[in-house]
């Protein structure tokens, strides 16, 4: 299991030390207890998207009440490949 310093590390290598990190952290953590395998790649899914279709999905999440800078849904990502690439 990824400690929450090697995920706040490997997050401040993709996009800097003055970034917060704590609130993907627990995203992190909810990630990695999924056991479901469809739900999982459907998280690995969003992974792939080019950025028409993350403009896309930051609408849809928009009007959900979810709204995402995109540095902020690039992180987002970021989180979920790496919860998925690094679960036991």
């Amino acid at each position: 299991m990824i400690t929450k310093q090697e995920f706040l590390d490997h997050m401040a290598d993709l996009y800097g030390k003055d970034q917060d990190f704590l609130s993907l952290y627990k995203t992190f953590k909810s990630i990695s207890k999924i056991k479901d395998k469809a739900q999982l790649k459907e998280l690995f899914e969003l992974t792939k998207m080019d950025k028409k279709k993350r403009l896309l999905y930051r609408h849809s999440l928009a009007a959900y009440g979810r709204e995402f800078t995109p540095l902020q849904l690039d992180q987002y990502l970021s989180t979920i490949e790496y919860a998925i690439s690094n679960m036991e």
